[in-house]
């Protein structure tokens, strides 16, 4: 198996959840403001990187820019192990992070602030709010996705068939992150939903066996696409941001949908930020309806709204309602799992990614 030497930033993630000096209650700084009062601010937004990020830009950035003055730089991948480091040092480059909402809740009130008393959520499904501090966005569907050009008129029939190197060979393309992509690997190996967790490693470490060599980790959003742009990939457990990034490049390939994976990405706001005032306002205004719709418009996701925007034509055949005739089963991400077992997961997984 190959071993990924970048797997130390993922050891790393261990740390973001340990406990810190506890630091009260939510900021003091309301979500209300005058915009005229941000000119000259300035935000670090990260993301985990790719098309996600430029959606991000176009969608929210940008317009808010516009319309506060308010200035952005960017960066990625998201990493919490370097926001813990921030926070430590006293020195926070960074102001808003995008992340999975176990990690998220985890650090809720120690590396992230939590949302002022005034703070408006009630655009928001509830099941989606799972802290006190982050922001739900974008809702997410992983599915297995093959090479079409490589399988041709023999291509596998269903997710099952990502475990089966000998029929099928070619490399398996997932996420080097244990949050949000452990579930989909077992979703492969038949574990459902009622059986999901707590994780069962020892399970985790058939299916890298099985997969052996072929199994091939990426260390980002932008990576995983670049793969199924160069067609050196057999199956990959994708993101529909990244097929639509890569399929505008000429990428050829097939989507299984017997089985889905459904995950959520919250914004969080990170402690010691010298623009807390900008911060709160940039949140709020992603918390709406009107504020949050743009990004949709750019990557094809869904909405933690209640009454979520339309999705556009060209997005619609990536996303589940598409294919409800087709999927027999649907799991969902459980964020209070990973706040309490993060770091145990990380472990686990390093050691099994580096064989």
């Amino acid at each position: 198996m190959k071993s990924r030497k970048r797997l130390a930033s993922c050891i790393a993630i261990a740390a973001a959840v340990s406990v810190l000096a506890a630091c009260g209650g939510g900021s003091s700084v309301g979500s209300a403001g005058k915009d005229g009062d941000l000119k000259g601010s300035r935000l670090v937004f990260v993301n985990y990187g790719g098309s996600s990020m430029e959606a991000a830009q176009k969608g929210w950035l940008e317009p808010f820019s516009k319309q506060t003055g308010v200035q952005f730089a960017t960066d990625s991948p998201s990493d919490p192990a370097k926001v813990k480091a921030m926070v430590d040092s006293g020195n926070t480059t960074w102001d808003i992070i995008d992340l999975a909402p176990g990690a998220g809740r985890a650090g809720c009130g120690t590396l992230f602030e939590k949302r002022p008393k005034d703070f408006d959520l009630s655009a928001m499904q509830q099941k989606y709010i799972g802290d006190d501090c982050g922001i739900p966005i974008f809702v997410t569907n992983v599915q297995v996705v093959y090479n079409s050009e490589k399988y041709g008129d023999n291509p596998p029939t269903s997710s099952a068939d990502f475990l089966n190197v000998k029929k099928f060979p070619g490399k398996r393309i997932f996420l080097n992150y244990v949050e949000g992509q452990v579930e989909p690997i077992l979703m492969t190996a038949g574990v459902t939903q009622d059986k999901m967790y707590p994780i069962d490693w020892s399970k985790m470490k058939q299916v890298a066996n099985t997969l052996g060599n072929e199994m091939t980790p990426q260390d980002s959003v932008a990576a995983a696409t670049q793969a199924l742009e160069s067609g050196d990939y057999g199956m990959c457990l994708c993101y529909a941001g990244s097929l639509v990034a890569a399929k505008a490049n000429g990428a050829k390939f097939g989507e299984l949908w017997d089985k889905t994976y459904v995950a959520w990405d919250s914004l969080y706001a990170i402690k010691g930020s010298k623009n807390q005032s900008a911060q709160w306002k940039f949140l709020q205004y992603v918390a709406t309806e009107k504020g949050q719709a743009p990004f949709y418009q750019y990557s094809p996701y869904l909405t933690p709204f209640t009454n979520p925007p339309a999705v556009p034509d060209q997005f619609k055949p990536f996303l589940p309602e598409a294919h409800k005739s087709e999927i027999k089963e649907t799991l969902t991400y459980d964020p209070r799992y990973w706040a309490n077992n993060l770091d145990d997961g990380i472990t686990k997984w390093t050691q099994i990614m580096s064989g």
